[in-house]
């Protein structure tokens, strides 16, 4: 485990069984992007992100983890953090992209190590504590 500071901050969007994956230039990928040098607080940066990318605010943020990925927009890949958003405001635009279950996961060009996590999410059962 490390609290290496990420290159990029990523939403994994997850509402009924199903996670959103944002439509890029080159392919398929999750909300989010470059986390600022002299940004203090990732979740707090991904929330911003996911205000300018989609409209929503996000309310309910779970970290996930972190590895090397390539957003399909960009050439190299980089150390990037993962962040489940369970409850936000707002609509998600469907312009945007496609919401998809764990059948679904299967029909979309993902590195991987994301389609490790996106399945782990998808079967992980969340219930209300408080």
């Amino acid at each position: 485990m490390t609290d290496r500071r990420p290159d990029c901050v990523y939403g994994i969007l997850a509402r009924d069984g199903k996670v959103f994956l944002r439509k890029l230039e080159q392919g398929w990928g999750l909300p989010g992007g470059p986390f600022p040098p002299l940004a203090d607080h990732r979740k707090n940066e991904l929330t911003a992100i996911l205000w300018d990318q989609l409209g929503i605010e996000a309310e309910k943020i779970w970290a996930q983890g972190a590895f090397d990925y390539r957003n399909p927009d960009e050439a190299e890949p980089k150390f990037s953090g993962f962040y489940t958003v369970w409850e936000w405001e707002g609509d998600v635009p469907d312009k945007e992209g496609a919401w998809i279950g764990q059948a679904e996961l299967s029909e979309f060009d993902l590195d991987p190590p994301l389609r490790i996590l996106l399945f782990s999410v998808l079967s992980t059962e969340t219930m209300r504590t408080s």
